[in-house]
């Protein structure tokens, strides 16, 4: 793991940790002697470094926000014993059967890391928010949205002080973007995460997975090369299933023709170029989301 971001104690700002998998960054914001842990990650004593990181020079973690239920974002979430467990309506309210398929993703993971985590439980929600939360910690406001696009209880959060954006799982790879539900409201998403970028003058965004984006030039050119993409996948998507083509076979020409598009060989994430398209031809009445 690697601390990529260091704020001293007493000061205003982020802390930021790269963990081992999948590029993870759990992100703290801190304040004054406040901190608030936003999406704690991965492994126990991942999790545990990072919380000795936001409580350095005796800063107390009051909040923990999670901005959605995939399980790497949860699983730090008990480790702040007495803090604020702050999380959109859609994760406090979701549905046994969905709970369940979480856990048991978390625990698959678990076994192939060699984690030991039986106490582990989905997290008990103490303030849950529909659309829109203003949360404080310390002298800063943390503006928390509700923005469903990559699963269907994502959000984000906006730190108007810091000029940061804390994007979730949008933008942890621009030119792939992980669309874990329905095309059409990741790309409403994006266009959302435009206009705060744009209207706030952020200069800072971090996602969850990857690099961190610096400049408010370069947070719009990730922005708009994801809505590129789908564009682009679209036009293609259409073009096959007006020549005839099955939607297996569309499906799989537009996935090979939008690796090809991006020039870079990602390897085995190019699979999300497949699962982009599903979630494409499905709008598009030719294929059934999962």
């Amino acid at each position: 793991m690697t601390l990529l971001v260091d704020t001293p104690p007493g000061a205003e700002g982020l802390v930021v940790q790269r963990c081992g998998l999948w590029g993870y960054n759990s992100i703290g914001v801190v304040s004054g002697d406040e901190a608030c842990a936003v999406d704690p990650g991965i492994t126990p004593e991942e999790v545990l470094a990072f919380r000795r990181a936001l409580e350095s020079g005796g800063r107390r973690v009051t909040k923990v926000v999670l901005t959605h239920s995939h399980h790497d974002h949860i699983r730090g979430w008990q480790a702040f014993e007495g803090a604020e467990v702050i999380a959109p309506s859609a994760v406090a309210n979701k549905e046994a059967g969905p709970r369940e398929r979480i856990l048991a993703g978390k625990a698959k993971v678990d076994e192939r890391l060699g984690v030991e985590d039986a106490g582990f439980q989905y997290p008990a929600v103490d303030r849950a928010f529909d659309d829109h939360l203003t949360v404080r910690v310390g002298a800063l406001d943390l503006e928390l949205e509700f923005l469903p696009g990559h699963s269907n209880c994502t959000s984000v959060v906006h730190v108007p002080a810091l000029k940061a954006l804390l994007t979730a799982d949008y933008l942890v790879s621009p030119g792939l973007p992980y669309c874990r539900w329905e095309a059409a409201p990741f790309e409403a998403a994006n266009r959302r995460l435009r206009e705060l970028v744009t209207d706030h003058s952020v200069e800072q965004v971090i996602p969850a997975h990857n690099d961190l984006i610096t400049g408010r030039a370069a947070a719009l050119h990730a922005i708009d090369e994801e809505l590129a993409y789908f564009k682009a996948l679209r036009q293609d998507l259409a073009g096959r299933l007006d020549q005839g083509d099955s939607t297996d076979r569309a499906m799989r020409g537009a996935a090979t023709f939008m690796a090809e598009r991006r020039g870079v060989d990602l390897g085995p994430r190019a699979r999300q170029d497949r699962d982009n398209a599903r979630r494409v031809l499905a709008e598009l009445g030719g294929a059934q989301s999962k």
